[in-house]
């Protein structure tokens, strides 16, 4: 069944002919015709968050000790 509806999709297709007046040729290239300011370069976001693991460590640490599955650690 799909190689039909392929097969009726391509009959379909026609050349394309182009219409009178389509043949538009610019006399002056895109430069000379529209005068764009330079681009700004775009600088990337500060990093947020660089060290997501550190945090996740801490995290799971905390946990642990205050299960009783990790001694509190020594003071200073």
């Amino acid at each position: 069944m799909r190689d039909r509806m392929i097969g009726r999709l391509i009959s379909t297709l026609r050349p394309h002919k182009p219409h009178e007046g389509d043949e538009t040729v610019l006399a002056a290239p895109p430069e000379a015709i529209a005068q764009f300011p330079p681009m700004v370069p775009l600088a990337p976001p500060p990093a947020v968050n660089d060290e997501p693991a550190d945090a996740l460590h801490e995290a799971v640490e905390e946990a642990l000790r205050a299960a009783g599955y990790l001694p509190e650690p020594p003071s200073a």
